[in-house]
């Protein structure tokens, strides 16, 4: 539900912002695009955070409806091809070993922080006898 509703909106955001700079402003190249694409990733982790501290274990509102999580999913989904596919492509075409490395090892080091944290908020404390 949370990666939903924080991809969901970000997603929406950034791919509106790419269509801008294709239609109207009709300069999307590879720099603008990967510049537009940061506001999925920025947005996507700005977003999660408030809602996974206060959305409850057992959602039942509106939001927690299949056809509502499920158009959202969908546009963070696309969100995530399109912004993924130029963060790719960019980071590849301007890639340098002195800066990248660095930035995919910190990027590897918060991924495994950011799951731990998850999986320790996620247990249960033992009941006391």
């Amino acid at each position: 539900m949370v990666v939903a509703w924080s991809s969901g909106p970000a997603a929406l955001y950034a791919l509106l912002g790419l269509a801008h700079a294709a239609v109207v402003e009709r300069s999307l190249t590879l720099d603008v695009g990967f510049g537009r694409s940061l506001a999925f990733w920025v947005g996507t982790v700005y977003l999660a955070l408030p809602l996974w501290a206060f959305l409850s274990a057992r959602p039942s509102g509106w939001y927690a409806r299949r056809r509502a999580t499920g158009a959202a999913s969908t546009v963070g989904g696309l969100g995530l091809l399109v912004c993924g596919g130029f963060t790719v492509v960019w980071s590849l075409a301007r890639w340098n070993g002195r800066v990248g490395l660095p930035i995919v090892l910190s990027l590897i080091a918060l991924a495994a922080t950011a799951g731990l944290t998850l999986w320790f908020a996620s247990r249960e404390e033992p009941a006391e006898a």
